[in-house]
């Protein structure tokens, strides 16, 4: 009858440590799923900043180069004008002068 309780008890202790390493390895294999999980969500992340930041970039381009293209065009058109006009270039120039000097002089 001891034996067959010391038996018992040896069974019962390995049901136990077999119900123990079960539930370790069902955590373990949560735990895995979880971190696959967040690895895919910063990855999927981590794609859509790319392609945003690449849309901007692009738009910024469209932008720097459509500025460059007004600037050309006006800076012909002013240069053209001032060859058209030299002497209401040179008024309109020392006009700005003066209201720029005085300007700066009522500051002080």
């Amino acid at each position: 009858m001891a034996a067959t309780n010391a038996n018992n008890a040896a069974q019962e202790k390995n049901n136990t440590t077999a119900k123990a390493h079960a539930a370790v390895d069902k955590a373990v294999d949560s735990a895995h799923k979880g971190v696959d999980g967040a690895a895919s969500a910063a990855d999927y992340g981590q794609e859509q900043v790319q392609a945003v930041a690449h849309q901007i970039s692009e738009q910024a381009h469209k932008i720097a180069e459509t500025a460059q293209e007004q600037s050309e065009r006006v800076s012909s058109a002013v240069g053209a004008y001032a060859k058209e006009n030299p002497i209401k270039t040179v008024g309109f120039a020392f006009l700005a002068g003066a209201v720029a000097a005085s300007l700066l002089c009522k500051r002080k």
